[in-house]
């Protein structure tokens, strides 16, 4: 935990204050519940367990699973201590024993799990709920009971996904409203729906028993498999934009590694200017494909290691256009035509295509524009070697409010003073390279 930022481990220490201080209270005002249910403590636990163990990966280091209804289930049943003891089975699952996770995250688990679960328990009882194991739902109970069962669910969704969308904005140093934004959102939905489900679980285990709970997890299965199917179509556009890059690639061997030099650094200027999470991904894939319009680029012109005639550079040119031409027609690629259609649009108005400037040019492409020179003059080019850094910086300081946004530029300055150590060609000798151009 010794690299933990000091944020962070404040956060997670007001975490687990609140979540043993929520336990004893609960313990307090429900601890007979604990002798009385204590077997069905640990068969919610082993159906969240089970949970667990078939958690999805989330784009920033999250996780998400269909334990949520198991736990709801639990404190419509059998009220809030049992909803949050039985999380404690949701702490560690056993890819989390075989990758041998680290300490923070567990407490962290434990802690947005107890306090989930206790809080959205409270909220149902609270708001109107009762204990169904007590009595179970009858027709006069609706559609009163709709309101602590929304309550609950909320308080829990809310919860569960700010607490997470939290601790991982300080982890990376980057807005949790972005992260919950970019993580969470497109699932509210599905998750009051899994609510809905949730209830159904209670009365039936309040009815029945756990046995019939057993035949009703196959539907809890096939919500589980309904956000496998959200985040496979996420992962196959991420593969479907990286083999557009490596097309790219295989006709201009010079050019190799430059798109994904230019998407990582485009990525992290994004963050720097605090761009929402879903922004910095367009920023991230259109960087990645910024120069696919070369693929209708003649490669005697690619790769010509002398200067361009005229006509040659009106060709090179096209590419802009090109690459927006090759991307909208493919429509989860449209988001990001605007970037590469202007990356080469200068700030003052003039570049390839020309009639905008300033803040009239998409944010995306001002910051493949900036970075996109940065890496061209850092890299060798078959008419040319590689610039050094300090010339490379001073350019782009100079054609500030020509060429480039001031903005973007010392957004840049400011990745490069921290991230220099991600860029191999920042390491060369700097004194020859100032040498030779001083010749």
């Amino acid at each position: 935990m010794k690299n933990l930022s000091l944020k962070f481990k404040m956060y997670l220490g007001f975490l687990l204050i609140a979540a043993f201080s929520l336990l004893g209270f609960l313990w307090f005002i429900e601890s007979r519940v604990f002798f009385l249910y204590w077997k069905d403590i640990l068969i919610f636990g082993l159906l969240v367990f089970l949970s667990e163990q078939f958690a999805i990966d989330l784009p920033t280091r999250a996780t998400i699973s269909v334990s949520a209804t198991i736990i709801l289930a639990a404190a419509f049943s059998l009220g809030p201590l049992v909803a949050a003891l039985a999380t404690f089975f949701a702490v560690i699952s056993w890819n989390d024993i075989k990758d041998r996770v680290p300490l923070y995250r567990v407490l962290f688990n434990f802690s947005q799990f107890l306090l989930s679960a206790g809080l959205a328990g409270l909220v149902y009882l609270k708001s109107g709920g009762f204990i169904l194991i007590e009595r179970g739902l009858k027709l006069t109970d609706f559609p009163f009971i709709f309101i602590p069962l929304l309550l609950a669910s909320a308080t829990y969704f809310l919860l569960n996904t700010g607490l997470t969308s939290f601790a991982i904005g300080f982890l990376e140093d980057i807005s949790p409203l972005n992260v919950w934004l970019f993580n969470y959102k497109w699932m509210m939905p599905n998750y009051f729906m899994l609510a809905i489900l949730a209830i159904v679980l209670a009365q039936v285990y309040a009815g029945t028993g756990v046995f019939a709970v057993v035949l009703l997890f196959a539907p809890l299965i096939i919500a589980r498999e309904t956000f496998q199917v959200f985040m496979k179509q996420r992962r196959a556009y991420a593969e479907t934009i990286a083999a557009l890059a490596k097309t790219l690639e295989a006709k201009d061997a010079y050019t190799a590694g430059h798109s994904e030099r230019v998407s990582k650094f485009a990525e992290l200027v994004a963050r720097e200017l605090k761009l929402r999470e879903d922004r910095v991904e367009f920023v991230k894939y259109a960087a990645l494909l910024h120069d696919i319009g070369k693929v209708g680029i003649s490669k005697r012109i690619l790769n010509k290691p002398g200067r361009l005639t005229d006509e040659e550079f009106a060709k090179i040119q096209e590419h802009p256009e090109i690459g927006a031409n090759i991307l909208k027609e493919v429509e989860f690629l449209k988001n990001i035509v605007p970037g590469v259609f202007h990356h080469h649009e200068h700030y003052n108005g003039n570049g390839y295509r020309g009639g905008l400037k300033g803040e009239e040019i998409p944010l995306e492409a001002r910051i493949i524009a900036v970075v996109d020179c940065f890496d061209a003059m850092m890299s060798n080019r078959p008419y040319r070697k590689s610039y050094s850094k300090k010339a490379v910086l001073k350019e782009l300081k100079f054609c500030c409010g020509t060429q480039f946004d001031e903005t973007i530029v010392e957004a840049l300055f400011k990745v490069l003073s921290v991230e220099r150590s991600e860029y191999p060609l920042i390491e060369t000798d700097e004194k020859v390279k100032e040498e030779n151009e001083e010749k």
